[in-house]
């Protein structure tokens, strides 16, 4: 069933004396796009009261993905992020931060006033990105007084953790246990990929539909399980963060990505794994670049190229990929480059893929050398205040190379994954300099800061 998107299909079609302004598309040049897009109107119930036509919708979607309730997002996980943590977390709490969590994570600190306890992932031994939480470390790093952990569970390049592990020991504690799931929501349809976090019992999972379901932009999900979430605070945070005028089109569309994994996903996504399986095989002809596929917790659908010569960055790749080949990566980074794929992708993408990056890799020696950049390995921040003191305390501009020694006043996150390399209330150390330069030299954008370029920073005063 997909109710919401076949009533805004067929509903009446009376002159609308109401929002939205372009009317129901009434000129012509916005009529194919705008028709279904409506406000609260009778007969098409509101996110947040729902109690006829999107709560049905999101019923479905709970059964579909095997949650007890199930909340549309359409502000994205980063509203799902924000809403978890603000109504689990007052001002002075404690709550446990995976530091590769997203930047959301980050600004929930901010809005909630909660401290955080940060912990480090593992690295991955000849990459540039971070790998699994331990059960171990979070035995280590919970206390009493910890009121919640987030972590982040498949990340950006599709590195899980032992949830199940990790989720039973904090319950055992009474602790809320929240996953960012924006990178899984694709998970729970093959056992080819990683049991979902709400099948290894976390509290509250976000998941972004978008980035691996065939689901618009900006649309997400937030589940929630067990007795131990305060849901009527979760549902006022819930109408905090997002829109209080939510489009009907994306809500419409959530439904209709239901719908469609309902009656067409066991299809689709038996294919989808063939073609993965497929393209992993056929990497291993390859001699400079290399699929990264050796790591005990790993969500394949994301294809990590790895460059094990350091010839070529990541950047350079996906330059040579579009300029050549007219094929765009997610992401190129210093010594690794993402490529997304999803259930929509077909065998010829799939092939045209294989065989730009089998040329490449064939030229690879007679490619220009890239700069060699290393990249400092991180350490665990060192907090003087919490993010929330910092973001409201009194600041100056100082220039980036002076900094040392200097508490952030703002966030400096590389974009993307979106992760902080330094955020408010941290002391801004020689190690995160050289990071900042390395990023800089390899031309990574930054968001967070008011200097772009970070010749200067904020601190505190």
């Amino acid at each position: 069933m997909m109710e919401l998107w076949e009533a805004l299909k067929n509903r009446s079609n009376d002159y609308p004396f109401h929002m939205p302004g372009h009317k129901g598309g009434r000129l012509g040049a916005f009529q194919e796009i705008m028709a279904q897009d409506i406000t609260e109107i009778k007969g098409f119930d509101n996110l947040h009261q729902p109690q006829g036509i999107i709560l049905e919708a999101q019923k479905r979607c709970a059964a579909l993905f095997g949650a007890e309730e199930s909340f549309f997002l359409v502000n994205g996980s980063t509203s799902g992020i924000l809403s978890a943590i603000l109504s689990v977390c007052k001002e002075g709490d404690e709550i446990v931060v995976a530091r590769n969590c997203h930047k959301s994570a980050y600004s929930a600190l901010v809005f909630s006033g909660a401290n955080p306890v940060y912990i480090m992932p593992e690295t991955i031994e000849g990459t540039d990105f971070l790998g699994s939480i331990s059960l171990e470390q979070i035995q280590k790093t919970v206390t009493e007084q910890t009121k919640a952990v987030i972590l982040t569970s498949p990340t950006f390049e599709g590195i899980t953790s032992d949830i199940a592990a990790i989720s039973d020991f904090v319950h055992q504690k009474g602790i809320i246990l929240i996953v960012d799931e924006a990178h899984g929501a694709h998970m729970n349809f093959h056992d080819f990929f990683p049991k979902t976090a709400l099948q290894q019992h976390a509290d509250i999972v976000i998941q972004s539909l978008h980035k691996t379901l065939p689901c618009p932009t900006q649309t997400a999900v937030l589940h929630v399980q067990g007795n131990r979430v305060d849901r009527e605070k979760l549902k006022q945070s819930l109408a905090m963060f997002q829109t209080s005028s939510p489009s009907y089109l994306f809500l419409a569309a959530i439904d209709f990505c239901c719908h469609w994994l309902q009656e067409q996903g066991k299809v689709a996504f038996e294919q989808y794994v063939q073609n993965l399986k497929w393209f992993y095989e056929q990497a291993k002809q390859w001699k400079h670049i290399s699929l990264f596929d050796n790591y005990q917790y790993q969500e394949k659908g994301k294809l990590i190229l790895q460059l094990s010569q350091r010839q070529m960055t990541g950047i350079q790749l996906n330059d040579i990929l579009i300029e050549r080949h007219h094929i765009e990566l997610e992401m190129g980074f210093l010594h690794h480059a993402i490529a997304m794929t999803s259930p929509a992708d077909t065998k010829e993408g799939f092939a045209a893929l294989l065989e730009a990056i089998t040329q490449i890799d064939a030229e690879f020696c007679d490619i220009p050398q890239a700069v060699t950049l290393s990249y400092p390995k991180s350490d665990l921040p060192m907090i003087q205040c919490s993010p929330r003191q910092a973001f409201f305390a009194p600041k100056k501009e100082i220039r980036l190379k002076e900094s040392q020694g200097s508490i952030c006043g703002e966030f400096v996150i590389p974009y993307p994954p979106g992760i902080p390399i330094v955020a408010p209330g941290e002391i801004i150390t020689e190690e995160k300099i050289q990071q900042i330069n390395v990023l800089k030299k390899a031309n990574i954008s930054f968001v967070g800061c008011h200097d772009s370029t970070l010749n200067q920073i904020k601190v505190l005063q």
